[in-house]
């Protein structure tokens, strides 16, 4: 067998694995952490293109790929905590950003940026928006403008020049809230890093995700309109999305590589998968999904 086949294989089954953990809450894995070794993937893919086609550059394949994985795993799961600390640390930098909300705004657009970062949505606010982030290594900007009765925010991190990525100590979280009386869009872009959203409370006509190596969590309410769609795009990414159990949904999944968890749903002709009440609901979800090599679920609660 090919070196490198043998190689890719066992890399593939070790995202796999470590993402079906995760899933389950059996374990917590830091993927940041783990983003700091990728050159570790190019010296092994180097060897593999050095080593001569013998029955013994199999075995030496398989022991340099399990000794990577296991500095992986081990460098994961030693690093998880480390990521969303909110202790007393006072070298960390704290500040708090919001906005009014004027009387005449009815609906709003937030654009999030953000690279190594976790962010956080959960409690409303009587603000337009409200934000406290804790930071030793980055700033944050916010902007908006208004068109009549929409709000455009933009809530965007600034990254210091040099970040070293394998400091224990670096600490990038934000926790957002957001006015639950308007009609909400949300553009997330996010790099390496997280994302918890739980907008079951809030009025919400489109989440757009855009996540390089990235773990999203987004829990919705029912749907607000005849079609209120959810997109994510990534990498190397897990994506679980948790939707009433009487919501009407479909989803449509491109990806190269992937896991893939749609509880209580009916897979169609054309590959989508549909619950069993979606022709006949006059609001519903569509779910766009598309990657490379990730862990897509879809839940009912």
């Amino acid at each position: 067998m090919n070196n490198r086949r043998i190689s890719w294989g066992l890399i593939v089954l070790f995202i796999g694995l470590i993402l079906l953990l995760t899933n389950l809450d059996y374990i917590d894995f830091n993927w940041l952490a783990v983003f700091s070794l990728w050159p570790v993937l190019l010296i092994l893919l180097g060897l593999s293109f050095m080593l001569p086609y013998k029955p013994e550059s199999k075995y030496i394949m398989i022991i340099a790929t399990v000794a990577t994985l296991a500095l992986f795993a081990y460098k994961g799961l030693e690093s998880v905590g480390e990521e969303q600390n909110f202790g007393s640390d006072n070298t960390n930098g704290t500040a708090v950003f919001s906005r009014d909300l004027d009387p005449g705004i009815k609906s709003a657009t937030l654009n999030i940026e953000g690279g190594a970062i976790s962010f956080r949505i959960n409690e409303g606010t009587d603000k337009l928006f409200y934000a406290e982030t804790r930071s030793n290594t980055n700033s944050f900007s916010l902007s908006d403008k208004t068109n009549g009765e929409k709000s455009t925010i933009d809530f965007v991190m600034r990254g210091k020049e040099e970040v070293d990525l394998k400091d224990s100590n670096i600490q990038n979280n934000a926790n957002i809230r957001l006015n639950k009386d308007l009609i909400w869009d949300l553009d997330l872009k996010i790099g390496a890093g997280a994302a918890d959203f739980d907008l079951s409370n809030y009025k919400v006509r489109k989440v757009d995700v855009d996540g390089g190596v990235s773990s999203v969590k987004i829990r919705m309410g029912m749907p607000f309109e005849a079609e209120s769609a959810i997109e994510f795009k990534g990498g190397l990414a897990s994506f679980e999305l948790y939707i009433p159990n009487d919501a009407a949904c479909r989803i449509v999944s491109k990806s190269a590589l992937s896991s893939q968890d749609f509880q209580g749903f009916n897979k169609q002709q054309d590959g989508s998968y549909i619950t069993d009440n979606y022709n006949t609901t006059d609001k519903k979800f569509i779910v766009n999904m598309e990657s490379g090599l990730s862990s897509f679920s879809v839940k009912r609660y």
